[in-house]
Formats: structure tokens, C-alpha cells, sequence
């Protein structure tokens, strides 16, 4: 299941609206830490074009939490996501783009099943990703993988295409058939 939520406001730096907002976000998180699924908190006027005053927020609501970080974890997402240590073009700021600034609150309890699955080594996720990207910009490129992780339509570039290359990186790390479309 998931559970969404848009939050206006907080984009002015407005104290009174900051503060709501991660009043939300504690309202959520203690509302669903026992349901199955996850929640999105969607910010669009939360410093849609300021990443480092989005993450000031998130630390906030992070410190908010502490009390529940044995159940649930915030995985934030923005439109210029950058990964400390990372180019502000690495193709590694992709896995945590998105049109809006994003409060991802995940269960630990569903984060531990999903982790114990890959044997333990939760990065396995983000490398797979990591190697997709780059599969994907080496053969259409920055601008053409930039639009079609933001579900825009590509010239020249089906869904298939795209498919086709994520068969071929699960296939190298043995995950699926690469003949079958069914394991993607």
C-alpha cells in the first residue's frame, strides 16, 4: 500500500509553515509505523529549486523521529537530489530525483525483508541502479535518460528499449531470464 500526502507551503523559508510540515511528517510516521506499505510526503513548494535548504528539512525531521528510527527511515527525493561526495552531474543523483521534494517514509521492518533478500548488502539495490543508469546514458545519453527518468516520451526510444536494458543488467547479476519480459 501506499499512503500520499501533498503539504503546501515552507517554500519561503516561513517558520510557521516549516513547522507544520514536519508536523506532518511526525503525524504520518506514528500514524502508519505499524501499516504495511509506504508513505510519500509530497512538498512541491518546499525549496523545489534550493537542495541543500530541502535537506535542512529533512535533517529536522530526521532529529523529529529519532525516537522512531528503530521503525521507520526517511529517504528524501528532489528535483536536484545530489549525493554528498557526488558531481552535481553524476548520473548517481538520478536515484533520488524526482519532480518534487519527497519525503519517503519507509517501515525498517519492511526495509530489513527487503535487505535480508539480497543477502543482507542493502547497496546491492542502489549499485543495480547505479550500473542501469549509466547503461542507459552510455546508449541515449544524459538529456534522453534525464527525460525518461521523469516519464517523459523519448524519440526513437520505446518502453521496450528500456526494458530490454534493465533485462540486461538484471541478467548480469543472474537475476532473470533475459528472454522473458515477465521478470522485469
Amino acid at each position: 500500500r501506499i499512503f500520499t500526502s501533498i503539504v503546501r507551503g515552507g517554500g519561503d523559508g516561513d517558520d510557521e509553515e516549516i513547522k507544520q510540515i514536519l508536523a506532518h511528517i511526525v503525524y504520518e510516521s506514528i500514524l502508519r509505523q505499524d501499516d504495511e506499505g509506504t508513505t510519500l510526503i509530497i512538498c512541491p513548494d518546499l525549496y523545489p529549486r534550493d537542495f541543500l535548504g530541502f535537506y535542512d528539512i529533512v535533517a529536522m525531521a530526521e532529529d523529529n523521529l529519532q525516537d522512531l528510527s528503530a521503525f521507520i527511515q526517511i529517504a528524501p527525493f528532489h528535483p536536484l537530489f545530489q549525493f554528498s561526495g557526488s558531481g552535481e552531474d553524476g548520473v548517481d543523483n538520478l536515484t533520488n530525483r524526482s519532480p518534487y521534494p519527497i519525503f519517503h517514509i519507509l517501515r525498517e521492518e519492511e526495509v530489513e525483508a527487503a535487505v535480508d533478500k539480497l543477502d543482507g548488502d542493502s547497496s546491492k539495490v542502489w549499485q543495480r541502479n547505479i550500473s542501469l543508469l549509466e547503461k542507459m546514458e552510455e546508449k541515449y545519453g544524459r538529456v534522453a535518460t534525464e527525460n525518461i527518468m521523469v516519464g517523459e516520451k523519448v524519440e526513437g526510444i520505446s518502453t521496450k528499449d528500456v526494458l530490454r536494458i534493465v533485462r540486461e543488467e538484471k541478467s548480469d547479476q543472474g537475476a532473470c531470464d533475459p528472454n522473458s519480459l515477465s521478470d522485469v
